[in-house]
């Protein structure tokens, strides 16, 4: 009997000790009994949350890549890194108000508050662009990402990453997730431009085929204040835009009429237009034409017709 009572008081003794030694554990901070601490921190609807997140992530991974937090900020993005390149500019081109550069610092302002996000369609809404049919991203490593208005959400977001803006959005597949978003190309409703009788817009000329071609090539010479010896270099500008040749419906045109938004009309004759592409410039449609200087170029395009 006094044996069997033993065990009785042994047992919870035990049990006390395990427990006591685990409390005394906790609150000195041993890292691998953390999981014990959070519920005395946390909600635990909290927690709940953030279980379900890492089980999302270990669909995609393995558990022991997911150690530290850059892990998966790195990855998938909106971290606070003040080595982040926000003096980086992003291009928004195409059916927009007032087509441009925008720094990268201008689009997310405030890494210091979390979330550091902001989504798409507000960024948009803020550059002035009401109605739209679609929107593309194109990232600094070739990636190409188009969405019509309707798939486009209020999760859609653009957020703060190593390669300085990415995209993302939970109900959208990850493989629409760009990263380095260095264009951001939109197509409204409306379709200001009529080439040969069909009409378009800059914005889905933007989308292609599109060329990219050096203009106002120019010779600098530089003296060096260390040995005296002059050095020269070339500069020019590159511009991309729809190749003419691609839009006129007669291939082998002998002249151009191009109406521009003031009403006047250019001809031009086939040799002259070779090369040609529309670009936007400054916010208009505007025909570069490579033999001629910038003073010559046609901008504010709104009709090409060609003429056989």
């Amino acid at each position: 009997m006094r044996s069997s009572r033993r065990r009785f008081w042994g047992i919870p003794l035990l049990i006390g000790l395990v427990l006591g030694a685990v409390a005394i554990a906790t609150a000195a901070g041993v890292p691998a009994l953390a999981p014990l601490r959070l519920p005395a921190q946390y909600p635990w609807g909290h927690l709940a949350s953030e279980a379900d997140t890492i089980e999302e992530c270990l669909e995609c991974h393995e558990s022991a890549d997911m150690h530290t937090c850059a892990s998966c900020h790195d990855e998938h993005g909106e971290a606070y890194l003040a080595e982040l390149p926000f003096n980086g500019l992003l291009l928004l081109c195409g059916d927009v108000p007032n087509p441009g550069f925008i720094p990268l610092n201008d689009i997310l302002p405030y890494l210091d508050e979390r979330p550091s996000f902001v989504p798409l369609l507000d960024f948009l809404a803020g550059q002035g662009v009401g109605e739209l049919e679609s929107v593309t991203l194109a990232s600094d490593d070739g990636g190409f990402v188009t969405f019509e208005r309707d798939h486009l959400s209020e999760e859609a977001m653009l957020m703060s990453h190593v390669d300085g803006i990415r995209f993302a959005a939970e109900n959208l597949h990850v493989s629409t997730w760009l990263k380095g978003i260095e264009r951001m190309i939109v197509v409204g409703p409306e379709r200001p431009l009529r080439i040969d009788g069909q009409e378009t817009s800059i914005g889905r000329l933007l989308l292609g085929p599109t060329r990219s071609i050096s203009v106002e090539p120019a010779e600098v010479m530089f003296k060096s204040e260390t040995d005296g010896q002059i050095r020269r270099g070339q500069t020019a500008y590159r511009l991309e835009g729809a190749p003419l040749e691609d839009l006129v419906g007669h291939q082998d045109f002998s002249s151009l009429l191009v109406r521009d938004a003031q009403g006047q009309e250019h001809s031009l004759p086939s040799e002259e237009a070779a090369g040609a592409v529309l670009v936007q410039l400054r916010g208009q449609a505007t025909l570069v034409l490579p033999e001629r200087s910038r003073d010559n170029w046609i901008a504010g395009v709104v009709e090409i017709v060609s003429q056989p």
